[in-house]
């Protein structure tokens, strides 16, 4: 199962990573949008609640290699996700990301772009 997610999350954060530094001025327009969408909010809460509920229950992995970032990312979706339903101040943590300059969003596809290719690289090697 390690190998099957770190495909899924290197394609997804390589996804991910090149749509930020291609356009970062619509992500920065995305992310004002939901910040001002409870709705919204509340929907993305769901998926990461269920993302993450399928991450720990299929990879509970905790040892001292890789594979244990694939069981942190799992918890920490799930926990995001509980928090984005449970709390409508929740979403403030993420305020961050709002407003920012193209060259912040761009830095951040770049490392998102980077985490894809580990977890691409160990996924197939």
């Amino acid at each position: 199962m390690t190998i099957i997610l770190a495909k899924i999350f290197g394609l997804y954060f390589l996804g991910l990573g090149i749509v930020f530094l291609l356009n970062p001025k619509r992500i920065g327009n995305v992310y004002q949008l939901i910040h001002e969408n409870e709705a919204f909010i509340y929907l993305s809460g769901i998926l990461a609640l269920l993302v993450g509920a399928f991450v720990v229950s299929v990879h509970n992995v905790w040892v001292m290699a890789w594979p244990v970032t694939i069981t942190i990312l799992g918890w920490v979706s799930l926990v995001k996700g509980v928090g984005l339903m449970g709390w409508s101040n929740f979403s403030q943590s993420f305020s961050f990301m709002l407003q920012k300059s193209n060259s912040f969003y761009r830095i951040i596809g770049l490392l998102l772009f980077l985490v894809g290719l580990f977890f691409s690289y160990q996924g197939w090697k």
